[in-house]
């Protein structure tokens, strides 16, 4: 999502565009996702979230880790993990990080804004399967002129730690 907006705002200095397993707020097909019941995180955040999830940040992240892979054995690995939770269980790290999503009404008129001057540098758009792909592709399509699309089969949310070899082929051929 930063990237595309960096690239929207700067298109000069962007060659070329990769984007990976997310979609763009605003962009037509990222209701599918963001409305998505089964996707509730997103609107996750607020003083009651907060108190729920304190303590038990391993917890709250296994659910994205596990869930949101093709296969969670092939996920983060558990030295990863740890990190994680370590630096999100410090004071105030948890608001700050649901920020992000907070900020997606404000973002999807932003991007509905920029969307409508399409990309004309080269993007590639890599997605897992079992996570965004269905969404991403196409709505890459409606904002850029020239769009590659790869799409990786039995993958989940997490690209370089399910498929590192295929995804780093895939951005390799593409620059």
């Amino acid at each position: 999502m930063v990237a595309y907006a960096y690239a929207t705002q700067f298109p000069s200095e962007v060659e070329k565009l990769v984007v990976m397993d997310a979609f763009l707020p605003g962009v037509p097909g990222w209701e599918l996702a963001y409305d998505n019941p089964n996707m509730w995180h997103f609107r996750f955040h607020g003083p009651t979230p907060e108190a729920l999830v304190a303590g038990r940040e391993q917890i709250y992240f296994g659910y994205f880790w596990n869930d949101l892979a093709a296969d969670k054995a092939r996920s983060l690995s558990a030295a990863d993990r740890e990190v994680y939770v370590a630096a999100y269980s410090r004071p105030g790290r948890m608001r700050a990080g649901w920020a992000y999503f907070a900020s997606w009404p404000d973002t999807a008129n932003d991007f509905a804004q920029m969307a409508q001057r399409k990309l004309t540098m080269p993007v590639l758009s890599i997605a897992g399967e079992n996570a965004s792909a269905a969404i991403l592709g196409p709505q890459m399509k409606l904002v850029a002129t020239d769009v590659i699309v790869t799409n990786l089969k039995s993958t989940g949310h997490w690209l370089m730690e399910e498929r590192p070899e295929d995804t780093k082929r895939a951005i390799v051929a593409f620059l």
